[in-house]
């Protein structure tokens, strides 16, 4: 027999089986776990590429609507003959007043043609500005910057008593845009010019260059 130190195992065949078994049950816990987890990353993984397209879409969203933005300001630029800075401040400040950008436009545009028929003859024109005791030519015959005439032209036209009077020389001046042009004309020149100013201050005006690359890319 040999030396040494004899170890007798002796296991008991019913507790080796619930050992079995409880090793069994943890397995399978642990594969549920497992498979839970699976299931919760993958959630995350969905919900965070479902934010990302969001954030995507977002951005997209604000680019087009920046373009579309530009493209408006340059086209009203060349129409009106104002600085893209003058009308970026002019629609911050006649969206506070709830008259839009487009209503304002038109009757810049209608301004400048009715200073020239004034210069050219003596029609409605010529009486409705001479009724507001506006001047709409220099000394030298020459036109006055449009943008001053049509300023003067709501700050007289809002101090008139008469409304009656006040909206038929309004149409004839400024043309049908003109009925929609009473909180405009009630705010005068003199805030309107305080809430420009705050647009410039907020960073509501954008470069020309900025305002150029953002056409371009509404163009296309």
């Amino acid at each position: 027999m040999a030396r040494g130190i004899s170890i007798d195992l002796i296991v008991d065949p019913k507790k080796a089986i619930e050992g079995l078994d409880k090793v069994d049950a943890k397995a399978n816990s642990s594969s549920k776990f497992l498979a839970d987890l699976g299931k919760t990353v993958a959630g995350v993984a969905v919900a965070g590429a479902v934010a990302i397209a969001g954030a995507v879409t977002g951005l997209a969203a604000a680019s087009v609507a920046a373009a579309q933005y530009a493209d408006d300001i340059l086209t009203a630029a060349t129409n009106t003959r104002m600085s893209t800075e003058s009308l970026q401040a002019y629609k911050y400040a006649a969206e506070l007043i709830d008259v839009p950008l487009e209503t304002m436009t038109k009757s810049l545009s209608k301004n400048i043609k009715s200073m020239q028929a004034a210069r050219e003859g003596t029609g409605e024109q010529a009486e409705a500005y001479a009724a507001l005791g506006i001047a709409v030519t220099e000394a030298d015959g020459s036109l006055r910057n449009s943008e001053t005439v049509y300023w003067d032209t709501i700050d007289a036209l809002g101090g008139m008593t008469n409304e009656t009077e006040r909206d038929a020389l309004a149409m004839v001046i400024l043309g049908k845009s003109a009925a929609d042009l009473n909180s405009l004309i009630a705010q005068g020149s003199a805030g309107f010019a305080e809430l420009t100013e705050e647009a410039r201050k907020n960073g509501a005006v954008m470069s020309g260059e900025q305002l150029e690359a953002l056409g371009l890319l509404d163009d296309a």
